[in-house]
């Protein structure tokens, strides 16, 4: 018995490589967001993270691999958020499409604009996901449980919706989500270079924007 527990504490990974395994991935995600999935390399990645090739494979496996790795670390942190976010609307009872669309796109907004480059690129590798028809699987792993949550509750306050018409204006508005997390610079661009808007500001002009989206679906007699 002494032995075994010898044998398994010698497996557990030292600190020194939890944090080369931290930095991999942090480099990854940014690697990953910057060049896409088919334009980073595993040499960017491991440049990047000040590390040796072999050292990037080791920790994070081939380069579909890695790419999954990184959608999947931060995606259950950004769930639960937005579970609990439309749980604490249930029990006030009183919610509208506002907001369980704010419940729903603020946990990954407010992490984009905090001034974290790791949360910003990956919402920019969240818009790689939702627009290349290859990484269906991880969607439906990480991302549909609580988009589908989203639909069916829609679907339940507004009876005369049709359910089609609403699960495509969430992946419109998720398209918009994501527009803003990878195209901000373009609103500045358009909009002058005198105009100073933070990012409360842009975040509720997201969301009026979407929410005037669903309201013809949802209620397409009004």
């Amino acid at each position: 018995m002494a032995q075994h527990a010898v044998k398994e504490r010698k497996r557990a990974p030292s600190q020194r490589s939890i944090a080369a395994r931290e930095r991999i991935l942090d480099a990854a995600e940014l690697v990953f967001a910057e060049q896409g999935f088919d334009g980073a390399s595993i040499r960017d990645i491991a440049e990047w993270a000040q590390v040796q090739k072999a050292n990037v494979n080791f920790h994070g496996g081939p380069k579909d691999e890695l790419f999954e790795r990184i959608v999947a670390r931060r995606a259950s942190e950004l769930s639960q958020e937005r579970r609990e976010t439309i749980s604490r609307l249930e029990e006030c009872g009183d919610w509208d499409a506002a907001d369980l669309m704010s419940a729903f796109m603020r946990p990954l907004l407010t992490r984009a604009f905090s001034n974290d480059p790791q949360w910003l690129a990956y919402a920019r590798i969240v818009a790689i996901v939702s627009a290349d028809a290859r990484w269906h699987t991880l969607a439906k792993t990480h991302f549909d449980p609580v988009a589908s949550l989203v639909v069916q509750k829609l679907c339940t306050k507004y009876p005369k919706a049709d359910p089609a018409n609403v699960a495509g204006a969430l992946v419109f508005s998720v398209s918009s989500m994501l527009a803003l997390c990878t195209s901000e610079w373009r609103i500045r661009a358009l909009s002058g270079p005198d105009q100073k808007r933070d990012a409360e500001c842009a975040i509720r002009n997201l969301l009026q924007f979407c929410h005037a989206g669903l309201t013809g679906v949802l209620d397409p007699s009004g």
